[in-house]
């Protein structure tokens, strides 16, 4: 009985050392996020944010010009 009760100690013992280290990393991955500062657009090329910005200001004209239509202001 005994050796089924050690065995059930250790495991659970290993599953939280494991857990530990993940939260440990997640909380190495925070912290260099707020370090470097910017957050997810610092990862990007100038490019990539360019076209980014490109693609957000088409979508919201686009949104817009539908919602004028609905709207009944535009009129095709």
């Amino acid at each position: 009985m005994f050796d089924d009760d050690d065995d059930f100690a250790s495991s659970l013992r290993e599953k939280t050392s494991r857990t530990s280290d993940v939260y440990d990393d997640l909380e190495e991955m925070d912290d260099d996020v707020s370090r470097s500062g910017g957050g997810v657009l610092s990862r990007f090329s100038p490019v990539q944010r360019l076209i980014l910005a490109v693609l957000a200001l088409i979508d919201v004209v686009v949104i817009a010009v539908v919602i004028l239509i609905v709207a009944g202001i535009i009129q095709l």
